[in-house]
């Protein structure tokens, strides 16, 4: 099992400045590039306190230059918030800023207001998505794009910059038919995000992915299948408990964003509670929380259960003190994921036998 690190970089109503954020954010990644993850990912949101990394390109790069040997890259690039043409020449040179070590994430947005502002239809959110990756396409291994969508046009521009990797590896996050499809076409993996939600949505989208694999001819249950989960190891209940709280908090953020119109303080968002929301109880079982004993068992059976080859670590929740996160974020690097990786290699050899 590949393991990364997901930074979405919230901004804490709690006297955090910008700075104290993106240093935790430096710190976490250094860990984790010596302890041998694989990946960094960067997230991207505009226009509230939710995150403050607008530009996951940007911040990829950067990073590069503060690592040894990690890879990085955006989970995800919005794809219909770009100009296309800008949007694959900032992937060339990302990729030959960070000598070849950048991962792609791809997705089409979610949050109402952020279209809103940008001047996009969300509704519009997929099809417009999915004509800017066929660009991406283009421009990143062709070196020109040449493209008439209903959404984007663009005549015969050959691009002055190319990227280090022949392929640059890509996850993308979405079920709908079209983008399951995209999926295969362009080689990419599919990375699923079930927040708090119960287990079955892993499932629901290890199925329609299976699918869609069948009606395109292609067979067999091994292929590269990522998960992005709330972590935390606690010192104990009481510490559990308080993490539960900071990923509900952290829930009602989110949900609060897919509003029409989100209640805010200038870009620091109000946190309400939402419709059908988990009770405490419930978020200690879907988020995965517990001592190094229980982290550990919880990913393996999750392994097993759904086939997932790699694992998006979430860590740095809301208003989690950073002090815990970082001890949280050193016990699952010196012991759950040396724990993980022998559990699972155990069950390869099984089968080989």
């Amino acid at each position: 099992m590949e393991f990364s690190l997901f930074n979405l970089m919230t901004k804490p109503v709690d006297g955090s400045t910008h700075a104290d954020v993106f240093n935790q954010m430096r710190n976490m990644t250094q860990m984790v590039d010596e302890a041998g993850f694989d990946v960094a990912w960067f997230a991207e949101h505009h226009l509230s306190n939710y995150c403050i990394s607008p530009s996951p390109l940007m911040t990829a790069a950067n990073m590069a230059a503060h690592t040894k040997r990690i890879n990085v890259g955006p989970a995800v690039v919005v794809m219909p918030f770009y100009e296309p043409l800008r949007l694959v020449e900032d992937i060339c040179l990302t990729d030959q800023l960070t000598e070849g070590r950048l991962v792609l994430g791809l997705g089409t947005g979610y949050q109402p207001r952020e279209f809103k502002k940008f001047g996009f239809e969300i509704n519009d959110r997929l099809m417009r998505g999915l004509e800017i990756w066929d660009c991406i396409e283009q421009g990143v291994y062709s070196g020109v794009i040449d493209y008439q969508g209903e959404h984007i046009q663009i005549n015969d521009a050959a691009l002055s910059i190319a990227p280090v990797q022949e392929r640059i590896r890509t996850l993308a996050v979405g079920n709908a038919p079209e983008m399951r499809q995209k999926m295969i076409d362009y080689g990419a993996e599919p990375l699923t995000t079930p927040a708090i939600g119960p287990n079955s949505i892993v499932s629901t989208a290890r199925r329609l992915y299976t699918e869609t694999r069948t009606e395109n001819g292609l067979s067999g249950s091994d292929y590269p299948f990522a998960v992005q989960r709330y972590v935390y190891i606690a010192k104990d209940k009481d510490d559990a408990r308080a993490a539960a709280e900071q990923v509900l908090i952290h829930a009602r953020m989110a949900n609060n964003m897919r509003r029409p119109e989100p209640l805010m303080q200038g870009a620091d968002l109000n946190i309400v509670p939402f419709d059908n929301e988990p009770t405490l109880d419930e978020v200690m079982q879907r988020a995965i929380i517990g001592d190094v004993e229980e982290v550990t068992r919880r990913i393996v059976a999750e392994a097993r259960e759904f086939g997932i080859t790699h694992l998006s670590v979430f860590m740095q929740i809301a208003s989690i003190p950073f002090a815990n996160t970082l001890r949280s974020l050193e016990q699952f690097c010196d012991q759950v994921m040396p724990a993980v990786k022998a559990a699972l290699e155990e069950d390869k050899k099984a089968l080989a036998s």
